[in-house]
């Protein structure tokens, strides 16, 4: 069998102007870069190592309410991963992932800027159509007390064509936990709708307005992609959907919040490019 199979994803995503509740508005630009690369070690041991980099850039403008703060503009956000699965017997497994993530704006101090964080539970397989798993998270956020809550995951392929999954990447490069339906149209070309859980903090740079505060931002993405596997190296995306549910807050640099105001849906398009190599 192969020993190693590699997954890169290369992607680039304009959020349209919105407005925000307070007043004002904004709008994003991100490019990302993810990729992952699984060894397996024997028919049972299997490790995946998994990263993931998005740089956004935020636009504020009016003179009104969150925007008027000018809270942040430039941020970068990592999540770095090790996700070890190992087979009990043949429908029971186990597996274990800690993670180290980053996010923070140009500027702001690197080493004040990382949390950890690391999950675990088990998994099992009723045949090669169905696989189930329960589990546990529990991590650092920054200037929070550490957080915990249930996981759970399935992977359902329905028909040979059809298949709903809560282990797919995604089409944006987005880290949270998500569900996708997809469909296989034949000779090459797929479909899928996601909707999932956007969540992200960030350190914000030493000089500015908020010194080495905090931002967050939060949506519920979803999102429709049309992939073309031009071989069974390259696959090209494009996509496109809305932000529902969407949040900014600010925080001074002890955690202690300053304001925190909704945005109206948000629409966004993009596209994305896959390479896959097995060795």
């Amino acid at each position: 069998f192969e020993k190693w199979a590699v997954r890169i994803n290369t992607n680039a995503e304009h959020v349209f102007n919105t407005d925000i509740s307070g007043g004002g508005k904004f709008n994003i630009t991100r490019l990302g870069l993810n990729h992952d690369a699984t060894f397996t070690a024997t028919e049972r041991l299997r490790i995946t190592f998994g990263s993931s980099y998005n740089y956004y850039n935020f636009d504020f403008s009016g003179s009104q309410g969150f925007a008027g703060l000018r809270p942040w503009r430039n941020v970068s956000i990592s999540n770095n991963s090790m996700r070890v699965n190992y087979a009990v017997t043949r429908n029971w497994g186990v597996f274990a992932m800690p993670i180290i993530s980053y996010g923070a704006e140009s500027g702001a101090p690197f080493w004040d800027s990382f949390t950890i964080g690391g999950m675990a539970g088990v998994s099992y397989r009723t045949g090669p159509n169905f696989i189930i798993g329960i589990g546990g998270f529990v991590g650092s956020r920054l200037e929070q007390s550490v957080i915990s809550y249930p996981i759970g995951f399935l992977d359902w392929r329905i028909t040979e064509r059809l298949r709903f999954s809560t282990l797919a990447s995604g089409a944006r490069n987005d880290f949270g936990p998500k569900a996708e339906l997809s469909y296989n149209l034949g000779r090459g070309f797929k479909v899928d709708s996601s909707i999932g859980y956007e969540f992200n903090r960030c350190r914000l740079e030493k000089d500015g307005n908020f010194s080495e505060g905090i931002g967050d931002f939060k949506a519920l993405p979803l999102v429709g992609r049309i992939s073309y596997d031009v071989n069974k190296y390259l696959t090209l995306n494009t996509y496109g959907g809305f932000l529902f549910s969407g949040s900014l807050e600010l925080e001074d640099k002890n955690g202690n919040r300053i304001s925190k105001e909704d945005y109206d849906t948000a629409p966004f398009i993009g596209g994305s490019i896959t390479v896959n190599i097995s060795l």
